[in-house]
């Protein structure tokens, strides 16, 4: 018989040595299985994950309310390593034939008009879904969409602000400047695309405008339009990074600007980085353990048994030699009852490699700070992923079978044939 087919009667024949054999690969390839698919998912979400995070600093007036024009720092924007910068406004407007959502706050003011009243807390920006209400969760869109770059007087108002008005998507609602340059402000027609939900921090100063039901976003040009400016001011420039890991170094290059004497203070917006940052970095520390004590327990319990196994065939390698056989042959006959046993716990393995990467997405990652990272890695961990390092999981067990093999043959290929011959005849 050739080493194929005496290799396969040995497996069917000795079935529950096949079936310990079986078990032992199943365990292997099901571990190191899921350990690639999630070290390979996290790499990729590492490098997606830090983008979507929106990691910014932003540089404002130090004298509150005061604005200034997005050319006055040129200097900034010539630093390499920032993506792109955001302009945004924070101001007051009237509501036109609305009213805003009143309440309690410990602050009361007998000096206010009507109109003064009615007022609404206004940021103008590009893109909504950046702003750190939104990506805090302080704010939550619950109907429409965010504000996106190329919209045009559009607006997103607060759900309580929606109900008291009888307001839905799409209808209209009319804004009057509440500040603007020597009475050149005038009224805009916004459409509504986003109602809102949730709570900011509030500052009571007396004004409609300090709830967080009378907060509504705008597009950065229509703001502009509503306060008459001849220019287009901001109150706040936000740079966006491109890698969050060179935050520190670009916050180096911008104090050498020496903004401060120029009347401006900058603010980083880098919290959701540093929260992920650990997540990122445990959870890879914790699989590159799993996979480590996987790769030692799996290959120690392998030379163990295929040892034990061998010693007690010596009988059958040493027939083999007085037959004629070679080393090699021998060597590739147990090589191919490991490989035979593997191909049975393929598919069990891909199974069980699965279950077990949801099982560590739903444990290891179910706190808090770790929730995204969780879902990101949920998303990336798909089926192409997993099919690709099953893939190269099976080779590394192979090669690990393989090993263990040959390691447990070198002693036993210590011998010559002759002494092999030899000991069985003593026995």
């Amino acid at each position: 018989m050739n080493p194929i087919q005496r290799a396969w009667a040995y497996v069917s024949r000795k079935r529950l040595r096949s079936f310990i054999l079986f078990l032992i690969l199943f365990v292997l390839l099901a571990g190191i299985s899921a350990c690639l698919t999630l070290m390979k998912s996290n790499k990729t979400v590492e490098s997606n994950l830090y983008k979507s995070l929106n990691t910014s600093f932003s540089i404002k007036k130090i004298e509150n309310g005061q604005t200034f024009k997005l050319s006055d720092l040129a200097s900034v924007s010539k630093i390499k390593g920032l993506e792109n910068v955001s302009p945004e406004l924070e101001t007051v407007a009237k509501l036109k034939d609305k009213e805003a959502v009143s309440g309690e706050q410990s602050v009361e003011r007998d000096d206010l008009s009507a109109a003064d009243k009615n007022l609404v807390s206004l940021t103008a920006l590009e893109d909504s879904s950046k702003d750190v209400t939104f990506t805090s969760s302080a704010f939550n869109i619950k109907e429409g969409r965010h504000l996106q770059k190329g919209d045009s007087k559009k607006i997103l108002i607060h759900e309580e602000l929606a109900k008291k008005n009888g307001l839905s998507l799409h209808d209209k609602i009319r804004l009057d400047a509440g500040q603007s340059e020597a009475g050149k402000g005038q009224t805009v027609e916004f459409e509504i695309v986003g109602i809102f939900s949730g709570k900011k921090q509030e500052k009571f100063t007396g004004l409609s405008s300090d709830f967080s039901e009378n907060q509504v976003f705008t597009d950065y040009e229509s703001s502009q339009t509503l306060l008459g400016n001849s220019e287009p001011q901001v109150s706040a420039a936000r740079f966006y990074v491109e890698n969050p890991k060179e935050m520190e170094g670009l916050m180096k290059q911008v104090e050498n600007l020496a903004l401060e004497s120029q009347g401006y203070q900058v603010e980083k917006e880098n919290k959701a980085f540093e929260q992920i940052k650990d997540s990122v970095a445990t959870f890879q520390t914790f699989l590159t353990i799993f996979l480590y004590g996987m790769l030692i327990a799996g290959a120690g319990a392998l030379i163990l048994v295929l040892s034990l196994w061998l010693r007690e065939r010596v009988y059958e390698v040493g027939i083999l030699l007085a037959l004629g056989k070679g080393k090699s042959s021998i060597f590739l006959q147990f090589c191919l009852e490991v490989v035979l046993v593997s191909l049975g716990a393929l598919l069990p393995s891909f199974i069980a490699g699965n279950a077990i990467t949801s099982y560590l997405l739903q444990t290891v990652l179910a706190s808090g700070d770790q929730a995204t990272l969780q879902d990101t890695l949920a998303k990336a961990s798909g089926l192409s992923t997993s099919l690709l390092s099953f893939a190269e999981s099976y080779v590394f067990l192979l090669l690990i079978g393989c090993l263990s093999v040959a390691l447990c043959f070198v002693f036993l290929f210590r011998k010559s044939p002759k002494e092999i011959l030899s000991s069985i005849r003593d026995r």
